[in-house]
């Protein structure tokens, strides 16, 4: 009957653990308490997660921007650094069939 209750109340039967989500139940695994989790369930709530990502939108379009105009003014750089880069993925890959 203690294991029926036990789930009832939202906690592991064999550990007494509580029963959150998936991820809860994986830092549960590698050790972290319950408390931890909740003081870090509590710091992210604090956090002003709009106004970070509103941060990190302009900052990728002022980066596209600037690659893209990069591109245009200097198009056989660009040429030269995807062929570069094609032959040294060729390379690594010729590398790892190898083994």
């Amino acid at each position: 009957m203690a294991t029926a209750s036990a789930e009832k109340s939202g906690n592991c039967p064999s550990c007494g653990r509580s029963m959150g989500s998936g991820l809860e139940d994986l830092l549960g695994k590698l050790g972290i308490s319950d408390d931890v989790v909740s003081k870090v369930k509590s710091s992210i709530q604090n956090i002003a997660v709009e106004e970070y990502l509103n941060t990190a939108r302009d900052y990728v379009k002022g980066g596209s921007r600037k690659a893209t105009s990069y591109a245009k003014e200097n198009p056989w750089k660009v040429a030269a650094g995807v062929a570069v880069l094609a032959v040294g993925v060729g390379l690594l890959i010729t590398a790892l069939n190898r083994d």
